[in-house]
């Protein structure tokens, strides 16, 4: 079962998990017991934002072969995967 769930997934992401998950897990235990710190939350979203941004990157030619679109979005920024036959589209421009 955990060759299916994991097959053609990279290391990296698997390690930056186990350390996200141990800063939580961590950050549950120290005193104040029972209490997460907001410094442990902000670097366990860095850390996970951080490899979902990575392998996005990573498999944008992929995804432009398989047709697949993308889209990131942060406050006024917007970055979009579209393969060259879909430009327009959106439009109305065919």
């Amino acid at each position: 079962m955990a060759k299916i769930l994991f097959k053609g997934t990279p290391w990296y992401v698997h390690v930056s998990f186990i350390v996200a998950m141990a800063l939580v897990i961590g950050g549950f235990c120290v005193p104040p017991t029972g209490e997460i710190s907001g410094s442990v939350l902000t670097a366990v979203g860095e850390l996970l934002g951080g490899v979902t941004l990575v392998e996005f990157v990573i498999n944008i030619p992929k995804y432009l072969e398989a047709g697949i679109k993308a889209k990131i979005s942060h406050g006024g920024t917007t970055v979009e995967v579209t393969s060259d036959d879909d430009e327009g589209k959106e439009d109305g421009n065919v």
